[in-house]
C-alpha cells in the first residue's frame, strides 16, 4: 500500500519536506538573527559616533560665535581707547553686536516647529565654515542633539526585525517547496519498498526520471524480482519436497516387508532408493503353493511414478493372487493400468511364478529392458533369457496380448534367478561411466554361487564401492531365488 500525504513512516511523522523546511526556518532564523544583532550594534556605534562628532561641530560653532563676539567688542574698545572712536558709537555698536552670517545649504529635517539645517557661516575674522543650526520657529539656535544616535536606534530595530522575519518565512517555504519536490520520489520509493517488504512481490517502484534516486528505485525492481524468483523457487523446492515425501511414503508401502520362506528355495533381495524417488519395486505373491517373483520399473519419477508403481502392484496382486493363467492375469492387469494410467505412462514387468513342486520357473517379460539373469550352478556360467512382450499400460489390449510369451526355466540345484530393474546397470563410477548390462552380468558371476542372501549383500557391496557415497541416479531393485544344493 503506496504512503499518502507526504508522510513517511507509520504514527503520522512529519514528512522530509516539512521537516527541511522547519530545519531550514530554524537555520535561517539563527543566522538572520546573529547578523541582525551584529548590525544592530555595528549601526548603534556608527550612529554614535556621528553624534559625538555633531557634538564637537556643534562645541566649536558655538565657541567661534562667543569668540567672534568677543572680538568685536574687543575691537569696538580699543577704537574707543586710541580716539578714534567716540564713547557714544561704541555704545551704539556693542549694543547691536555682529553676529555669524550662514548660508543654508538647503539640507533640513522638519519637526514640527523645529529645523535642523546644514549651513556655512561667517565669523567676520576667518573663512567660510559648515555648520549645523537649529531652528526653533523664526529664531536660531545653536544646541545639542536630544540624543546622539538622533533615535535612529529604535527605527533601526525594527527594520532587521521586519528584514529577518520576512527572509526566514520566504527561505522556510522555498526550502519546502524544493524539498517537496526532491523527496516525493523518495516517499515514493518508500512506500513501494513498503509494498514490497508486505509481500507483494510483483509490485514494481514507480519512480522516473534520473539521479541517483532512480537509479536505487532500479536496484529495488532487481531486487525485487530477485525476492520474487526465489520465492518462486522456494515454493517449487517445497512443493517438490512434499512430493518427495508423499512419493517416499508410496513407495515404502510398495516394498514387501518380509521375505517369503518356500521350502527347498532361499531368496535375497534389497532396494535402494534414488536421490527422487519413483514408482519402481520389487514384490513377492503366494497363491496354491506356487511364488510369484515380480520386479517392476516405472516411466515416471516422483509422485506420479510411485501412485502409478501402487497402483500396478494393486492389479498385479489381485489378478496374480486368483490362480488363474499367467498370461490372463497380465492380460487383465495390461487393460485395467490402460484404462487408469496417463498415455505415455507405462510399467515393465520381470515375473517369474516358482513352481517347488515341479521345480520350475515359469517366466514372462513385460517390456522389461533387463534380461532374466540365470546363473546355471552345473556349468557356472550366466545366461540371459528374456521373451518378447511390451510394457503394461502402453496398448490397451490386441498388441500386448498378441506378444506377450512365457517361457519355462528348469531350476536345478544350485541354480540362481537374479530379476533386477535398469538401476544397477546406470551406477556410475567417479569418472562417470555406467556400470552397464555386461558389468553387471560380471558382478552376478562373482556373487552368484554364495547363497542368495550373501549373493545380494554383495553387489550391493559392488555397487556401493563403485558409486563411493554418491546418490544412486535411479531405484535399485533387485532378487535373487536360489534353489538349495
Amino acid at each position: 500500500m503506496s504512503q499518502r500525504g507526504g508522510q513517511i513512516g507509520g504514527g503520522g511523522g512529519m514528512s522530509i519536506a516539512g521537516r527541511f523546511g522547519l530545519f531550514m526556518g530554524l537555520t535561517l532564523l539563527v543566522v538572520m538573527g546573529a547578523g541582525g544583532y551584529l548590525l544592530l550594534d555595528k549601526s548603534r556605534e556608527a550612529l554614535n559616533q556621528s553624534g559625538r562628532q555633531i557634538l564637537s561641530e556643534v562645541a566649536a560653532l558655538n565657541a567661534a560665535e562667543a569668540k567672534a563676539q568677543q572680538a568685536t567688542i574687543d575691537a569696538i574698545l580699543a577704537e574707543c581707547r586710541a580716539g578714534r572712536m567716540t564713547l557714544e558709537e561704541a555704545v551704539q555698536k556693542l549694543a547691536n553686536p555682529p553676529s555669524l552670517t550662514y548660508e543654508d545649504e538647503g539640507l533640513s529635517t522638519q519637526n514640527g516647529n523645529t529645523r535642523f539645517h546644514h549651513i556655512k557661516y561667517t565669523d567676520g575674522f576667518g573663512e567660510g565654515q559648515e555648520g549645523f543650526l537649529l531652528f526653533q520657529g523664526d529664531r536660531a539656535t545653536v544646541l545639542a542633539p536630544r540624543a546622539l544616535d538622533g533615535g535612529q536606534s529604535d527605527s533601526l530595530f525594527g527594520l532587521i526585525l521586519v528584514v529577518t522575519a520576512a527572509i526566514v518565512v520566504i527561505g522556510a517555504g522555498v526550502a519546502f517547496v524544493i524539498s517537496s519536490q526532491v523527496t516525493k520520489p523518495i516517499e515514493q520509493l518508500v512506500g513501494d519498498v513498503r509494498t514490497i517488504s508486505h509481500g507483494n512481490l510483483q509490485h514494481r517502484t514507480r519512480v522516473t526520471g534520473g539521479g541517483e534516486v532512480y537509479h536505487l528505485a532500479r536496484q529495488v525492481d532487481r531486487m525485487a524480482a530477485a525476492l520474487e524468483e526465489g520465492q518462486e523457487v522456494e515454493m517449487e523446492l517445497d512443493k517438490r519436497e512434499r512430493e518427495r515425501e508423499v512419493a517416499q511414503r508410496v513407495r515404502e508401502s510398495l516394498l514387501p516387508h518380509i521375505k517369503p520362506e518356500i521350502g527347498g528355495y532361499t531368496i535375497g533381495d534389497f532396494h535402494v532408493d534414488a536421490a527422487e524417488p519413483g514408482g519402481d519395486f520389487h514384490d513377492y505373491i503366494a497363491y496354491d503353493n506356487k511364488l510369484a517373483l515380480l520386479v517392476c520399473e516405472v516411466s515416471g519419477k516422483g509422485v506420479p511414478g510411485a501412485l502409478v508403481g501402487s497402483t500396478a502392484r494393486a492389479y498385479l496382486r489381485s489378478e496374480l493372487a486368483r490362480g488363474d493363467d499367467i498370461e490372463l492375469a497380465l492380460q487383465r492387469v495390461n487393460r485395467q493400468l490402460a484404462s487408469d494410467v496417463s498415455r505415455g505412462m507405462y510399467v515393465t514387468l520381470l515375473c517369474v511364478v516358482l513352481d517347488p513342486a515341479e521345480n520350475v520357473a515359469t517366466m514372462a517379460c513385460a517390456g522389461h529392458k533387463l534380461p532374466l539373469i540365470r546363473f546355471e550352478a552345473s556349468t557356472g556360467q550366466v545366461r540371459l533369457l528374456q521373451p518378447e512382450g511390451i510394457a503394461l499400460g502402453f496398448d490397451r489390449g490386441p498388441i500386448f496380448e498378441g506378444r506377450l510369451e512365457l517361457l519355462r526355466v528348469p531350476m536345478e540345484p544350485g541354480d540362481r534367478l537374479v530379476l533386477a530393474n535398469t538401476g544397477p546397470v546406470r551406477v556410475p563410477n567417479a569418472e562417470g561411466v555406467e556400470l552397464g548390462e555386461k558389468g553387471l552380468y560380471r558382478v552376478v558371476s562373482r556373487n552368484a554361487s554364495g547363497a542368495p542372501e550373501e549373493a545380494a549383500e554383495g553387489i550391493l557391496t559392488a555397487l556401493e564401492t563403485r558409486i563411493d557415497g554418491a546418490d544412486f541416479p535411479a531405484d535399485v531393485s533387485l532378487i535373487i531365488l536360489g534353489r538349495e544344493g
